[in-house]
Parts: C-alpha cells; structure tokens; sequence
C-alpha cells in the first residue's frame, strides 16, 4: 500500500474536493484523480462520490479515513522527527482547544509559536472536551487542553489550572465581585446556558445537584459568544469563566459575582495521545502552552490558580 497515496486520500476527504486538495498539494488534478482510482481498485470498493459542490467520502471512505488517520499522523511526526533531529524542531502539530479557552490562549499560542518554534506548523482545532477526546483517541490531534479532572480521561493529561466559574448577569443586575451569591438563591434567575457536552452545563447541572437545586434554564446556547449577548441584552444570566469574558466585564457591559455553597470550579489539564511518545515539535508546543498560560495568569488576564510549579516555564523553550 503506497503510503503518499493513502495520505492523498486523506487530504481529499479533508478537502472535499479534489481541485482545492490538488491546488494545497501542488499536483495536477488528473494525476491526483489517477492515485484515487489506483487507491479504490487496490482496495476493491468505492471511496469517493462526486457531486456539484465537491467530493463526499462513500461509508467505506469515512471508515478508511478514520482508520488510518491516526498512524498517518504518528508515521509523519517520525519522519519529522529524523528530518529535524540535527536542527531546530519542526513538524506540523494540531493542537485542540475548547471554546473558552480557544478565546483566551489560541492568539497568544499562535504568536509564541511563531516567535520560538517558527520551524512548527500549528494547526488549532476548536472542540468540546468530549470531542477532543475522541479526536486524540483516534490520533487526530496531538494535543489538548481539557476541562475536567486529568484522572477522568484515558490518556496522558496532567492538571495545569483550577478555574473559578462566576455568575454572570447583565449591566443592571447589581451583581458584585465581591459579594458572593449563594447557588440556591439561582433558582429564581432566568438562565442562558449551553446544552450537553458542553462542560459548563454538565457543572452547572452537577453543582445544582449537589446544592439541591432547580435551575430555570431559559435560553440554550451552544456558542459562549452568543451566551454573552444574550446575558448583556437582558435575557438572563450564566455560569462562565472571567477569563471568557473579562473584556466585557472591563466595559461595563456584564457584571458578575462569585458563587458559593458550593463554589463552581473546574480544572484544566494538557493531554495527548495514548500509547506512544509525542513528537519533539508536540512536547516543544505543550512547553509553549504552559509558558503562555504563565503569561497570561500572572498578568491577571486568566483569573486561575497553577496547578503546576509557573517557575519551570517561565522561558518558553528549555535552556540547552
């Protein structure tokens, strides 16, 4: 099996056209037209189905893609790791991130990547917890930030933040940063919160239950961003991180307060795939991730509490 081939295969699917995957590999299309057709009678079925937008993968194309995604990966991140062993560290990397998180950290990652690894080609990809799992199971990506407790997941994952969630209410709510508001007294507030996964609604719910508490759950929103106009236009209150949305606290637009009996924290840990060692250019980026985590929480743009010594990355690459 031509190893190129299969990887054609994939861009295709990634694609899903073989003139845009034909223009991103630098080949003609007939000549990537020809591989594909080598690749379906080496296998002996259908992979791909052409229709007016484009290309879509046949079921026995997703799960060939699905199978061999993965090891693609890990075969790539070697081949990286001989061609790089003599200079600097180079290589593709996808890194996932989930939504709150992606709006804090995933501009200053980009810039520290370019600033110290510009040998690196970083690709984020934006997910929930549960499917980022899922996408590191499969060896999709390389690497992510995940909230929940690290011993929860079956992979590699170590804790770096313990975060508070506050309540979060609109200009005129009266809500204070230093008046912390009792979980029982949120029953009679209209809420805007995500549907399931999504981790804040899967805390939400399990702080409720644990404080033996309804919660009025008006509005579902699965975009954060669109849970923050709702709550600023008037139409209820939520549960969110301040470092989600400090700069809207800063302009006077929300207005939040701490929440009590009992608090609503979550942690945040670095995670990659099972099995195996991660490439040097995905351990040189989850350097760059805790050294930009450092930044940010020291400058008081996250407001989280290190569950990691700070002081170990403090550089953003070791010192040789």
């Amino acid at each position: 099996m031509d190893f190129k081939r299969l990887a054609s295969f994939v861009r295709v699917a990634e694609l899903g056209s073989l003139s845009r995957a034909a223009d991103r590999m630098r080949i003609a299309q007939p000549a990537l037209s020809r591989q594909m057709r080598m690749l379906e009678e080496e296998i002996g079925v259908p992979l791909l189905e052409r229709h007016r937008r484009g290309m879509a993968l046949t079921e026995a194309g997703e799960e060939l893609r699905s199978r061999i995604v993965g090891p693609l990966r890990q075969l790539e991140n070697a081949i990286q790791d001989v061609r790089f062993h003599s200079i600097d560290v180079g290589g593709n990397v996808a890194f996932g991130l989930p939504p709150t998180a992606s709006y804090i950290l995933a501009g200053p990652l980009a810039r520290g990547v370019a600033t110290n690894a510009s040998n690196i080609s970083l690709r984020v990809v934006e997910g929930y917890s549960a499917h980022l799992i899922d996408w590191l199971h499969r060896g999709e990506i390389d690497a992510a930030l995940l909230y929940g407790p690290a011993t929860d997941f079956q992979l590699k994952a170590e804790a770096l933040l313990l975060e508070e969630i506050l309540l979060v209410g609109p200009p005129d709510s009266g809500l204070d940063p230093n008046i912390a508001q009792p979980f029982s007294e949120l029953a009679h507030l209209p809420m805007v919160l995500p549907s399931r996964p999504h981790g804040l609604r899967i805390l939400a719910d399990s702080a409720a239950a644990k404080g033996d508490v309804r919660l009025d759950v008006r509005f579902q929103a699965d975009s954060f961003i669109l849970m923050k106009d709702l709550v600023e236009s008037g139409m209820g209150y939520s549960f969110l991180p301040l470092s989600a949305f400090n700069a809207e606290a800063r302009a006077g637009r929300l207005t939040y307060a701490p929440i009590e009996n009992p608090s609503v924290t979550r942690q945040l840990a670095l995670a990659t795939q099972p099995g195996g060692s991660p490439s040097r250019a995905t351990r040189v980026l989850n350097r760059l991730v805790k050294h930009e985590i450092v930044k940010l929480v020291e400058n008081g743009t996250w407001g989280a509490h290190f569950m990691f010594d700070p002081d170990d990355y403090r550089d953003p690459l070791p010192k040789t």
